[in-house]
């Protein structure tokens, strides 16, 4: 089936160019909720960190949320009435079919090539109105955006769960080896039942605890440069090259192959990776091994990394940075173990649960654009 109907996006659909309100008005809590720009998308949704009590420029809940400045074409959705800046525009379907819109903007590739600006690309009103599109009836439009949709749906469900389950590895992580609250001999929770606390040069630590460096319990290794980069997942290039924050595109060889923890050397700094199965962290990582997994994530997390910031121009930091890192554990390791026991199959069950992710955002990317070219049908019996 061939989708012969061009239509340019002014005709199926209406934009509002954001507008920033003074930084005077900005605040963490009172107002309406703001976004200046793609600082906290995420899959489908923005996360809200900002609020402003003048507002220039509206979206609308269900609105989609389109990047105008670098990188341009980045997309998201509105949940609730909120403010946009000079950053983002919101686009609102004419016929109803904000996702399939949503997938249409999503698949076109080739925003930079509209784009202007010398330092900054971006994308005005009337460029990003007059783009053209190939379309099918509507019918056909809301199969296909209900049917990739219910594919993001799941993996952001699936999302969620992760989070929630990392929330409890992190509370635990708290409550023994920051509060030193471990189970005493007892059961009972050692340092507020009285168990015996002790100087240390890092304040009072449990009796038969010490200070050491991280690398005694973990090993740290340098990603490495692919051979060959692929922006999208194929059979020939199915390996995910691991970035300082996220999946930065696929190559067909294998730098590991076991459960590893990537975090960025240059650039991004303060996101844990966990990685499950085979893939190639870049060049501008760090990977981190252990036998004790859940114990080097959560200590990952609460590094101080602006602190060890080493680049003038871009972050910076060293696998030596991060091996020198104090920890406070137990002189013989039997509560990490005991942590660690406790978590398996919580961590087991991230590892399903991010497998699945792949799987399915390999399945979307793949189905995409022969979805929205018409290579491919949804099949009318097919129940979404």
């Amino acid at each position: 089936m061939e989708f012969n109907k061009i239509v340019r996006l002014k005709d199926i659909a209406e934009v509002e160019m954001g507008q920033s309100p003074k930084s005077e008005f900005y605040n963490e809590q009172e107002g309406t909720p703001f976004l200046q720009g793609t600082r906290t998308f995420g899959l489908l949704y923005p996360i809200i960190d900002t609020y402003t009590t003048k507002v220039t420029k509206w979206a609308m809940e269900g609105d989609i949320l389109f990047s105008v400045r670098a990188p341009v074409g980045n997309i998201n959705i509105a949940t609730k009435p909120l403010c946009i800046g000079r950053g983002l525009a919101a686009v609102r379907s004419k016929t109803n079919n904000q996702k399939f819109l949503f997938y249409l903007l999503k698949a076109f590739n080739n925003y930079e090539g509209h784009s202007t600006g010398t330092i900054f690309s971006s994308i005005n009103k009337s460029t990003l109105e007059n783009l053209e599109f190939a379309i099918p009836e509507e019918n056909i439009q809301s199969s296909i955006g209900d049917f990739l949709w219910s594919i993001d749906e799941k993996i952001e469900l699936n999302n969620n769960i992760i989070s929630n389950l990392e929330k409890l590895s992190q509370t635990l992580f708290k409550q023994w080896f920051i509060d030193f609250e471990f189970p005493n001999e007892e059961g009972k929770p050692y340092k507020s039942s009285g168990g015996e606390m002790v100087e240390s040069d890092l304040g009072e630590i449990p009796k038969k605890w010490c200070s050491k460096k991280f690398n005694s319990i973990m090993k740290i290794s340098s990603g490495k440069r692919p051979k060959i980069k692929a922006d999208n997942y194929s059979f020939e290039n199915s390996i995910p090259i691991i970035g300082a924050s996220k999946i930065m595109g696929y190559t067909r060889d294998t730098l590991f192959d076991s459960p590893i923890l990537v975090i960025g050397r240059v650039g991004t700094h303060g996101v844990v990776q966990k990685i499950v199965d085979r893939c190639w962290p870049s060049d501008n990582t760090l990977v981190i091994q252990s036998e004790f997994y859940n114990f080097v994530f959560e200590f990952l997390k609460v590094i101080d990394y602006k602190s060890l910031n080493r680049g003038s121009t871009q972050p910076l930091i060293t696998q030596t940075d991060i091996k020198n890192q104090t920890i406070i554990v137990p002189e013989d390791l039997t509560i990490i173990e005991k942590f660690e026991k406790i978590l398996m199959p919580l961590l087991n069950k991230q590892f399903l649960l991010l497998k699945e992710n792949e799987n399915l955002t390999q399945l979307r990317d793949t189905l995409l654009p022969r979805l929205l070219s018409g290579e491919i049908e949804i099949p009318d019996e097919l129940e979404v």
